[in-house]
């Protein structure tokens, strides 16, 4: 009984095979439509993935033991806020001030449009205070100088670059000494840093906090990062910083998070945005189960005598379903793994791309992701096959002989 299921399953497999390729024109629009929506899938959700593993990169290489300080307060989340307080002077100084931190330092971060040989590519700074720039960027290891040096305590118009910058921004390679236009000051790279494989730091560009505020910016930060002692009390000192900042503003002006909190919040964020992304491309797989259902009635009506004399020679119900089932299941396999590869492609052009502009960004295609594609792929193909491969199973042997 079971080597008679098994050849009737290997049977149907070799039917389901002849006709896909009886109909070849019809069977390869169908594929390509879910080649098309799988891809689309792959190539977008990648983003996601991406800027998922590369907030949790950056943020894990911190280390356990650091502190963000950001507004964020009133319930809108990390940078969500529509609080007008900014970070200044004083909260750094009460950042480092609490019992257990080692160092804070507060930094400002704006793009302004960068000069270099009739080249113009607008770049992220990131200013910070001379006075405490070098030991916590890199006396406490956060990154490393390979040529030049950090800049000294009231230095001002020059740069420390990060590799890829150095590397990547313009046609010509910067180097140390290099003069940069920033808008309209002459600016001088006195230092490249250590490639880390991280974007978040192979992309930086530290520069004197002086230099990228303007007057109404004066001590003014967008973010202020601390690192503790002892990695263990992390949440307790995290703590006493939001207390302190509570108590100074008169409420929940700014958000304290330790680097866990801040990759699970973004998390959930990149996460969303994969979901989201997935949905829109998710039509077009719709669109394409349309196509199968087409495809599928169009195959019956084909095969209306053939399905006649498959039940009148012994074939049940149930067999002939298993029939069309396997059918569409074959076109949304073939579909799903051409999809794979197609979604792979575009996801790693996409990356590609996005570097040439000057964006340290990486799309991420992961085997979780390729399995999921194709499983989609087999269950739209099955959904929208099942009423057609229903219909042919239920036409009763005579009327089905009659057809013309």
């Amino acid at each position: 009984m079971i080597l008679l299921a098994l050849e009737f399953e290997k049977e149907s497999l070799r039917m389901a095979f002849d006709s896909i390729k009886q109909r070849k024109l019809r069977s390869s629009l169908t594929v390509l439509g879910i080649v098309i929506g799988i891809a689309a899938i792959i190539a977008l959700v990648s983003i996601g993935e991406g800027t998922n593993a590369a907030v949790n990169e950056a943020l894990g290489s911190l280390g356990a033991n650091t502190i963000f300080v950001a507004s964020g307060g009133g319930g809108g989340g990390f940078g969500m806020s529509g609080a007008t307080e900014s970070l200044a002077k004083k909260d750094l100084n009460d950042v480092q001030s609490t019992r257990g931190v080692e160092a804070a330092v507060g930094i400002f971060v704006k793009s302004s449009p960068v000069t270099f040989k009739d080249q113009i590519k607008v770049l992220s700074f990131f200013g910070v205070d001379s006075k405490e720039s070098q030991k916590f960027f890199t006396d406490i290891g956060i990154v490393q100088v390979d040529q030049g040096r950090f800049f000294k305590p009231g230095e001002k118009h020059v740069v420390v670059i990060g590799n890829v910058i150095a590397a990547k921004s313009f046609d010509t390679a910067l180097k140390v000494n290099d003069k940069l236009t920033v808008n309209g000051e002459k600016v001088q790279v006195i230092g490249v840093l250590k490639e880390t494989g991280q974007s978040t730091y192979d992309s930086i560009i530290i520069s004197p906090i002086e230099d990228v505020q303007s007057a109404t910016e004066k001590d003014h930060y967008t973010i202020i990062f601390a690192r503790v002692n002892d990695p263990n009390n992390i949440d307790e000192i995290a703590s006493s910083i939001q207390k302190k900042m509570d108590d100074a503003h008169g409420k929940k002006v700014f958000q304290v998070y330790t680097a866990k909190q801040l990759t699970e919040q973004i998390g959930a964020v990149t996460n969303m945005l994969s979901l989201v992304l997935g949905g829109i491309a998710g039509i077009a797989l719709v669109v394409a189960g349309i196509g199968i259902a087409n495809t599928m009635y169009m195959s019956i009506m084909e095969r209306t005598r053939e399905i006649g004399i498959m039940k009148a020679i012994g074939a049940s119900n149930r067999n002939v379903l298993e029939i069309f089932l396997m059918e569409a299941a074959l076109i949304g396999i073939i579909g799903g793994i051409v999809g794979d590869l197609v979604g792979t492609g575009l996801s790693e052009a996409l990356g590609v791309v996005l570097k040439s502009y000057g964006l340290s960004f990486s799309t991420k295609v992961t085997p979780e992701l390729l399995g999921l594609g194709v499983l989609f792929s087999v269950g739209v193909s099955v959904l929208f096959g099942f009423l057609p491969a229903r219909k042919a199973a239920k036409l009763r042997p005579i009327e089905a002989l009659r057809y013309e």
